[in-house]
């Protein structure tokens, strides 16, 4: 990287254009007194435009040549990148594996991940031109969530806190405590107001509010009441870091995003999002394995699994993985994991190879003295 990193250097000290505008001032200037001298003897106009023309030609040939440095340092920086970086991305890319339907779901996911982001009137127009079949509900409430985001932005709760009473027995049924979050972050927003009126409306906000937490929460809303101890120095109490916490606001608001999206059945995140960074975490690997089957003259034939293992992180991971101990393959839908009555699991591929494809078939079992038959497994869900 000594390359590139020498080529960018050199480009960030060459390549600001700020030194010029004092140029372009100039530049302006002649135009503005151009345009003057013409308005206020328009028998010179002809004279005028013709010093004009003479004064660009004259400024243009004069930027041209101090911009140099610029465009070189940045046609050199741009060599380097290629040189170093010089790989084909279609190496890493499997035709068979995507489906005919392709384009139509490639569209659905664009469409899905602008108005999750908010982009309503841009995803309308492809979900128009595209003829795609996305509920205007769904549209809906996206645009409620984005309402509500802005709200807690201007640090009002208002609408958040209506929101999750509205949906608070589904909320209750996942185990969220979002509710309560918001309850909380109100009362420690009213505890902190200035000129100490905030302990006051904190208190009256507290009796009105927590008493329908109390079975749940009252380790928490105790904690909360205690503070009313340390008001006049809360920075050296025992409760700093929840009333004076610079996060708790956007905290709030990935957990409020993360719920919303949950009682919708989707993920927090836009699975074209995680999608593309994925692939771009894989796309080192798969060009190395690219390469290493062109140099062998082999193809990537698998539609429903990569060549290799891609090690991505913790947060990419959604679904519990089982490798059988028997065939070492990841079990799938078709594939399913399969517990036999000792309680030990393995494929079903595998527990057919071991009776023989026969469904009555005792056949012991490969990790202990224990036999059964087919019939007796049960699929196991993760």
């Amino acid at each position: 990287m000594d390359a590139i990193t020498k080529e960018f250097n050199r480009l960030e000290k060459n390549g600001s254009f700020d030194k010029y505008i004092d140029d372009v001032d100039e530049l302006i200037d002649l135009l503005q007194k151009t345009r003057k001298t013409i308005d206020a003897a328009p028998q010179s106009r002809r004279e005028q435009l013709a010093i004009l023309k003479s004064g660009c030609t004259s400024w243009t040939n004069k930027m041209a040549e101090s911009q140099k440095d610029i465009y070189g340092a940045l046609s050199k920086y741009a060599k380097a990148l290629e040189k170093k970086f010089k790989v084909d991305i279609e190496a890493a890319y499997n035709p068979n594996s995507f489906p005919q339907s392709g384009d139509k779901l490639l569209d659905r996911a664009v469409a899905m991940h602008l108005i999750r982001d908010g982009q309503f009137q841009v995803a309308d127009k492809l979900i128009q031109e595209a003829d795609l079949d996305i509920p205007e509900a769904l549209e809906q409430e996206f645009m409620d969530m984005y309402r509500i985001l802005e709200s807690l932005k201007q640090k009002d709760l208002g609408p958040a806190i209506e929101w999750a009473a509205s949906k608070r027995d589904r909320l209750a049924q996942s185990g969220s405590n979002l509710e309560f979050n918001l309850h909380s972050l109100q009362f420690v927003h009213l505890f902190t107001y200035p000129n100490g009126t905030g302990t006051r409306l904190a208190l009256e906000y507290a009796r009105e509010n927590f008493a329908v937490f109390g079975d749940r929460y009252l380790a928490d809303i105790s904690k909360l009441m205690c503070a009313f101890l340390f008001q006049s120095n809360l920075q050296a109490s025992p409760y700093a870091s929840t009333f004076l916490s610079p996060s708790a606001w956007d905290d709030v608001a990935h957990t409020f995003t993360k719920e919303f999206c949950s009682l919708l059945g989707l993920s927090p995140d836009s699975p074209l999002y995680l999608a593309a960074l994925a692939g771009a975490i894989a796309l080192p690997t798969l060009l190395k394995v690219g390469s290493i089957m062109r140099e062998k003259q082999t193809e990537w034939s698998s539609e429903n699994e990569l060549p290799v293992e891609i090690p991505l992180p913790p947060s990419f991971q959604f679904h519990a993985i089982f490798v059988c101990p028997v065939s070492k393959e990841q079990t799938t839908d078709e594939n399913p994991p399969m517990m036999m009555p000792c309680g030990h699991i393995v494929a079903k591929d595998s527990l057919a190879r071991m009776s023989k494809g026969n469904p009555n078939q005792r056949f012991k079992c490969p990790y202990c003295p224990n036999e059964s038959i087919p019939n007796q497994a049960i699929r196991v869900y993760f």
